[in-house]
């Protein structure tokens, strides 16, 4: 594919830690310290998921997904934006509930098992797009890169893997942050992730050749047996 190799991963790892600087700072400065554990854990598990996401993606795909696109559908971008802002105010919202106190302390064990589903999450939304050399940041049909159907991985599961591991990391990232109240945010995320999932679903059907096939035989978007 076109582009270094190494240059690309370079500048992918560069902007993983750029982005995990920013969720720091929309974590630690509404929470007004530096003293927040659970915060720190949630900064390696970015920080590592996303260096390995950038080691085992093709580097095409980097370039992909670092590009802006004229053919990305309109809709598309907008909803792109309202997700992004969706996932800051999930880490404003947590920052500020531990600054105080809205929520009563949670269990310990409540903590570590939305810990271990929030890593979950983040380990499926690595290997969809380790199997998917197409997984493109914004809805298009990337014929430039010869776009066809991806059967492998998980995506012998569900149709849209990707989506289901970020609907579970941010289910349980308020819980592992211990903010109930940040919650609502992320409602909002994982109601643009559902209607994201069935646009881009029904995008594919309609245009790339293929498709329709393997979601005859693939029946799930996101759930096995359930959607």
């Amino acid at each position: 594919e076109k582009g270094n190799p190494q240059k690309s991963r370079i500048k992918g790892i560069i902007s993983s830690f750029i982005f995990t600087a920013v969720i720091g700072l929309l974590l630690f400065v509404p929470a007004g310290t530096l003293d927040w554990p659970m915060a720190w854990v949630l900064l390696g598990i970015y920080l590592v998921t996303s260096v390995i996401h950038i080691l085992v993606v093709s580097p095409g795909l980097i370039e992909e997904r670092t590009r802006r696109h004229e053919d990305s559908k309109t809709w598309d971008r907008y909803l792109v934006i309202v997700l992004i802002l969706s996932g800051f105010m999930i880490m404003i919202a947590t920052g500020l509930d531990h600054r105080f106190a809205w929520t009563e302390p949670l269990t310990f064990p409540v903590m570590v098992i939305s810990l271990v589903l929030v890593i979950l999450g983040s380990a499926l939304v690595t290997w969809a797009t380790a199997a998917n050399r197409f997984f493109s940041a914004t809805i298009r049909i990337q014929g430039d890169r010869g776009h066809s159907v991806v059967s492998d991985g998980p995506y012998r599961y569900v149709r849209h893997p990707g989506y289901a591991g970020w609907i579970l990391y941010y289910i349980f990232l308020p819980l592992m942050l211990g903010s109930v109240y940040a919650l609502i945010p992320a409602g909002i995320a994982v109601g643009l992730l559902i209607v994201r999932t069935y646009l881009e679903d029904t995008t594919l059907q309609a245009e790339l050749e293929g498709y329709r096939e393997y979601a005859g035989r693939v029946r799930n978007r996101l759930v096995p047996g359930v959607w």
